[in-house]
């Protein structure tokens, strides 16, 4: 019940809103925690279509093995730049917003962000992807200034007017029925909208948070027919415009700007 209501307050108040700016319809493809197979096996598969992932990193799991998955490491990274594709911002040690406090909780999110730029020369972790999709209204709150998006896990579409401090994303796990996911792909397309996707491994034998190269395929051709711009997070905020208004700024009153 605790976690429900925090959901609750961080997905109704202290929104940063956007509107659409381009006429065509976003998807992107993220991937959390970042295990090698991510980049080694679904970062190729993007690039064989000339697309690009956003990859959320906590730079404190480098190098090391998480349950049976071995996680990025220096060169990986190396080679994600190289192609073109995003690395984004997971907290340093990928730490739930529940299990410290509040300022603990932005200083591993500014740790990340200073152990990226010193490592791989000054680059810039624009975009977070709250661990575990655990977010509280106080989070958000601090972190939105800092990131130009902050991500969830709750299911759905980015319509307009998007929240970019509780942006919308759903799992592609191979234990989900894969049509849901191309219902959600079709929806999009018809709500001229931003669809967000994200996994953990893509591997033969995947953990229970990831899925096969197989059901990447399918999910990836499946985006490709849809006729979508296939995008970065990054890429993507470029296709919108943030409204600056005073109702913005004072989510409580409940009030939308216009678009531009």
């Amino acid at each position: 019940m605790k976690m429900r209501i925090h959901k609750l307050l961080a997905e109704r108040f202290a929104r940063k809103l956007a509107w659409r700016a381009s006429p065509v319809p976003v998807i992107s493809f993220t991937f959390d925690d970042f295990p090698r197979s991510a980049l080694t096996i679904g970062g190729r598969m993007l690039s064989d279509y000339g697309w690009r992932g956003t990859y959320y990193g906590a730079m404190g799991l480098m190098g090391t093995t998480v349950g049976a998955e071995p996680m990025f490491t220096r060169t990986d990274v190396d080679e994600l730049l190289t192609a073109g594709h995003e690395l984004a911002c997971h907290t340093l040690n990928h730490t739930s917003c529940y299990a410290v406090g509040n300022t603990n909780f932005v200083h591993g999110c500014e740790e990340n962000r200073r152990e990226a730029a010193m490592a791989l020369g000054g680059y810039q972790l624009e975009n977070l992807s709250f661990p575990h999709g655990h977010i509280t209204l106080a989070a958000k709150r601090h972190l939105q200034a800092a990131y130009h998006t902050c991500r969830s896990i709750e299911m759905g579409i980015n319509s307009d007017p998007a929240d970019f401090g509780f942006l919308r994303a759903n799992a592609i796990y191979s234990r989900l029925p894969i049509e849901t996911l191309k219902d959600l792909i079709h929806a999009n397309t018809q709500a001229n909208g931003w669809l967000i996707f994200y996994t953990h491994d893509v591997a033969i034998d995947p953990s229970q948070f990831g899925c096969t190269p197989d059901y990447f395929a399918e999910i990836l051709r499946a985006a490709h027919e849809s006729g979508a711009e296939v995008l970065t997070i990054r890429e993507a905020t470029t296709r919108y415009n943030l409204c600056h208004s005073a109702a913005s700024r004072a989510e409580e009153h409940r009030q939308e700007c216009p678009r531009s």
